[in-house]
């Protein structure tokens, strides 16, 4: 189980295993350890035509972790106000 930044425990599965066999998705398992994973990993060890992948999904993003967009920058040749007067290629 991993852990919130205050110390106190998220009640989710922080590793998951996705078993594929041929190209195709045979099995997706939710682990709250390493340990865990490597035992659902072992499981499927000695299976031919068999791929295993793990993701860590214990990294959670807080509100100020997320990047906001900021505005586009126009050049010299994109700014609107550059077009003269009476032109045709203003908007």
């Amino acid at each position: 189980m991993s852990t919130q930044p205050d110390g106190t425990g998220w009640d989710t599965p922080t590793i998951e295993v996705r078993v594929y066999r041929g190209g195709e998705l045979v099995q997706r398992e939710l682990c709250e350890s390493e340990t865990e994973a490597g035992q659902v990993l072992a499981a499927w060890a000695e299976i031919d035509d068999v791929t295993c992948q793990v993701d860590d999904l214990s990294y959670h993003h807080r509100p100020g972790d997320v990047l906001e967009p900021e505005p586009a920058v126009l050049g010299d040749e994109d700014d609107p106000r550059d077009v003269p007067e009476g032109s045709d290629q203003g908007g």
